[in-house]
């Protein structure tokens, strides 16, 4: 396997198997090249007009999803605290099924079902790896965390070319790997670009607008590691982005 080695700038990372990445995105059938298509009705709204599960902030729980377009929280997971630094990374497997994958949990972690795979997300030191006959797709990091207690979010998101988040930000690191399309997210400090197999981190307390850029649905898992006293996520208001992305 060949591994990509980090990029630098914003608290940008990426360490990747690219092998493994693509022959996943290729391989999964929800996740092929799709069009842009545009439809007469807002992709948000359901037949009565009110904004569907999964389209405002916060994201929406899983069990609630209705359509395909939107963002969904797989999982949430107290962490208690963490060492101050950037000694983790969010770390992305695949397993046959869902047994094999709980074999191999450890005690930060996860697993969740999304875009057709069973997924393990792991916490912990970038040179840790899963047992147990994992594919491993990624290790995205590192995450930058402070002396505090946390709470590991994990959201599943689809976007449509041209669809954009609400403006808003986290008490803590974001970081995302995103599985097919490609997506730019606007922040005070710039623009940071992004395409399938690639990880991502930025720093906390950090405004953005995430778009779905390019022509492909755009896919991708987040990890949300937020100070467990503050909420995941918060509506910014006062900052007006400059459209460096569009």
């Amino acid at each position: 396997m060949m591994t990509i080695a980090a990029r630098t700038g914003l608290q940008k990372a990426l360490f990747l198997t690219i092998h493994a990445c693509l022959a996943l995105v290729i391989a999964a059938s929800g996740v092929t090249a799709q069009p842009a298509t545009t439809s007469p009705q807002d992709p948000g709204l359901g037949p009565d007009g009110k904004p569907l599960p999964g389209t405002t902030i916060p994201c929406a729980p899983i069990a609630e999803k209705r359509q395909e377009l939107g963002c969904y929280v797989l999982a949430r997971q107290p962490l208690g605290r963490l060492p101050a630094g950037s000694s983790l990374s969010w770390h992305l497997d695949v397993f046959p099924d869902r047994a094999a994958a709980e074999a191999a949990k450890g005690p930060i972690a996860v697993i969740a079902e999304a875009f057709e795979r069973t997924w393990l997300f792991t916490i912990a030191p970038s040179d840790w790896r899963a047992a147990g006959g994992a594919q491993h797709v990624a290790t995205v990091g590192p995450l930058e965390t402070k002396a505090a207690e946390y709470t590991a979010m994990y959201v599943a998101t689809t976007f449509r070319p041209g669809l954009s988040s609400f403006a808003h930000m986290h008490p803590g690191p974001e970081a995302w790997f995103i599985v097919s399309g490609e997506q730019c997210l606007e922040t005070p400090d710039g623009p940071i670009r992004g395409r399938a197999c690639d990880g991502i981190v930025v720093r906390g307390d950090l405004p953005m607008i995430v778009h779905a850029t390019g022509s492909e649905i755009r896919r991708n898992f987040a990890l949300i590691l937020h100070e467990a006293t503050r909420p995941a996520t918060t509506v910014v208001n006062d900052w007006t982005p400059p459209g460096r992305c569009r």
